[in-house]
């Protein structure tokens, strides 16, 4: 704009100068047609440069309107267009600011709402969910909980105690992860954890025992970590719930509830990994385990058989147990027949040879106190 300025400026008083020095008619029309046309082309000129930096400008505008952030602004003219430029830029680096705060905002919502819930509705985002939606799914379910942790409230300090707690489901967490699961949710010191896949589930639960049972080993003068886990699989509903101000998802089955029940035979039964039978019925490689007896809860119509994972002790120790283990099934199943007799004659074989073993002194004491033929109730 300013070459057009003083482009007419220039072309003015030329003008003038040729009637001033009284030039021939014809001379003074062509140089006046000379000076039309030149004014002209400058005219032209410089709004084809102005044109091509506007649709520059155009490009760039539509290409951030698009959501590119990173692009070289830089544009070539008058200064309203460096300035433009500057402006635009600042954009840009508004946007990237906002996606990043809104990335973060992001990342952290996700620590209290698991991102994997939204593959089984095909969604993206949680907005895009209501409460009420819900899609039935088949899960495995693993229940992990420290069982002495009410023991050390009463001698560690309550910040103590909470450092203990959130070690151990810090742990439990991270190698759920390891193992392509992911946190339900936390239950005080337990942890409620979901698998896709029920090899992952049960490689999860042997992992995290015997990684326990080295911590325990190595950590000397320390009160050992006593713990319990269960794994349960079956169809369950994953769905919204709550209110239009709060809402959450929640995974709705007799899976999740019948796993938290298994989960307290361990501590009467002393064993550290239980599962029901339709779960060992999903693993996909060889599992060594042993049968641990029908279980009668109260409120299910239907007996429950369990078995115990030996993949969740240290190779020493599963190799122990696998040798009496046809002796031990045999005193349980004589246990359950109430022919305690035998069933004693068995238990005590086994602990002959495994002093250690929890499960064949339980078995071996009901026996000898000549126990209801049943396993005891759980309410």
């Amino acid at each position: 704009m300013y070459v057009v300025f003083i482009s007419a400026i220039f072309f003015g008083m030329t003008i003038l100068y040729a009637q001033y020095q009284s030039i021939d008619i014809n001379i003074a029309s062509l140089v006046y047609a000379s000076i039309f046309l030149s004014y002209a082309i400058v005219i032209l000129l410089t709004l084809v440069v102005s044109l091509r930096e506007l649709k520059n400008i155009q490009i760039v505008a539509s290409q951030i309107a698009k959501g590119k952030k990173n692009l070289n602004v830089d544009f070539e003219g008058a200064l309203e267009f460096e300035s433009l430029a500057d402006s635009l830029t600042n954009v840009q680096k508004n946007y990237r600011e906002n996606d990043k705060k809104l990335s973060k905002k992001d990342f952290e919502y996700q620590k209290f709402v698991p991102k994997q819930y939204l593959k089984y509705f095909d969604a993206k985002n949680i907005t895009e969910l209501k409460v009420g939606d819900y899609v039935q799914t088949k899960l495995a379910v693993m229940f992990c909980d420290l069982r002495n942790s009410y023991f050390s409230s009463e001698t560690l300090s309550l910040s103590d105690n909470f450092l203990l707690i959130k070690e151990f489901i810090n742990f439990v967490s991270t190698n759920v992860k390891n193992f392509d699961g992911f946190v339900d949710k936390f239950v005080g010191d337990g942890v409620v954890a979901i698998f896709d896949n029920s090899q992952n589930a049960y490689d999860c639960a042997n992992k995290i025992a015997k990684s326990l049972d080295y911590k325990n080993l190595v950590s000397v003068g320390k009160e050992p970590i006593k713990y319990g886990i269960s794994l349960n699989v079956g169809n369950c509903i994953v769905g919204i719930v709550g209110d239009d101000k709060q809402k959450q998802f929640s995974v709705v089955s007799d899976v999740v509830n019948l796993c938290s029940r298994i989960e307290d035979l361990n501590k009467i039964f002393g064993t550290r990994v239980l599962m029901t039978k339709s779960f060992m019925a999903e693993l996909e490689n060889d599992a060594s385990f042993r049968y641990v007896g029908t279980i009668n809860f109260d409120d299910l119509t239907s007996k429950l058989p369990l078995f115990e994972s030996l993949d969740a002790y240290s190779d020493s120790k599963k190799i122990v147990m696998t040798k009496i283990l046809q002796e031990f099934e045999s005193g349980v199943r004589f246990y359950e027949k109430s022919d305690f007799i035998k069933a004693r004659q068995y238990f005590a074989q086994c602990i002959k040879n495994d002093k250690t073993d929890n499960l064949c002194k339980f078995y071996l004491t009901k026996s000898l106190e000549n126990s209801p033929s049943t396993l005891p109730l759980l309410e």
